[in-house]
């Protein structure tokens, strides 16, 4: 028997029903939500409203045995392209907003491919797919892991980011609203790391997103302060991405710098104070 599920593109993928686990759960700010499972999806808990900053999700999906198969827990925001009238002429803006606190989530897992997306009013669907595959060498731009133990890794392979333009308190003044949607680039791929460790990233990792018509840029997702990990219970060993390597880094080069220029201050000052000691022995 065949399930097919929605995922990227306009396309469906028949996966076997034997291998697909589904939870449906409610989102939340921090701090992280039950892992409950629920057979239909929940109605969001009720909040006060949030602060200007960005809230993070924590998200945890269960496949049919009761085991966790997928971990997240990221901050997410958005910029979109749309198109306005000012003064009879178009103008395009740009809407900038976070994934808001009210937010529910879904998910199917399977043996290589996790479906992950999340919902919020009105009409907003974030669709991203982390796939397993093999690879061969080594998995950058993480320079700390030069050889993999294994030829597997897991990766985001696409995101699909669904909204509304009907949407006016985001979308102020938008020319022909309505329901759009853009993807990621299909060649692209995203948070590539060995299979049985996180990913984590504290940096922002912004991630272009097309529109399937023109193929040109109309949307950005930014994803930070992640720890990321499908196909396992628990979160393995930390997998930190390059831009957070680059900023540990930044401080030890500093001082090292600071150490070798106090060092060659020292070295002038020797040899200026023993070309002035020469000098007075020969005056005498």
């Amino acid at each position: 028997i065949l399930a097919v599920v929605p995922v990227l593109y306009g396309q469906e993928v028949a996966l076997d029903e034997a291998d697909i686990d589904e939870v449906m759960a409610t989102g939340t700010m921090e701090p992280p939500m039950s892992s409950a499972t629920h057979s239909h999806p929940t109605t969001a808990p009720k909040h006060p409203t949030p602060t200007p900053t960005t809230p993070k999700g924590n998200y945890t999906l269960k496949g049919k045995d009761g085991k966790i198969c997928f971990r997240a827990i990221f901050e997410t925001s958005f910029k979109v392209k749309y198109a306005t009238k000012k003064s009879g002429k178009t103008v395009m803006e740009v809407a900038s907003f976070n994934l808001p606190a009210m937010h529910s989530y879904e998910g199917k897992c399977g043996s290589k491919m996790v479906h992950f997306w999340i919902t919020w009013k009105p009409g907003y669907v974030l669709n991203m797919t982390f796939v397993k595959k093999s690879v061969n060498g080594t998995i950058q731009p993480n320079s700390e892991i030069e050889e993999m133990k294994e030829n597997q890794a897991w990766e985001l392979e696409s995101i699909k980011f669904t909204y509304s333009t009907n949407d006016k308190k985001i979308f102020k003044n938008a020319e022909k609203p309505g329901v759009k949607n853009a993807f990621s680039n299909a060649s692209a791929m995203y948070f590539r790391t060995p299979i049985n460790e996180s990913y984590t990233c504290v940096s922002q990792s912004t991630i272009p997103l097309l529109d399937m018509n023109s193929m040109t840029n109309m949307a950005n997702v930014t994803i930070s302060k992640a720890k990321i990990q499908p196909f396992a219970q628990n979160f393995g060993a930390e997998f930190t991405c390059a831009s957070d390597l680059a900023k540990n880094n930044v401080v030890p080069i500093a001082v090292g710098a600071a150490l070798a220029g106090l060092l060659l201050i020292v070295i002038v000052a020797y040899f200026i104070g023993r070309r002035n000691a020469r000098a007075g022995y020969e005056s005498v």
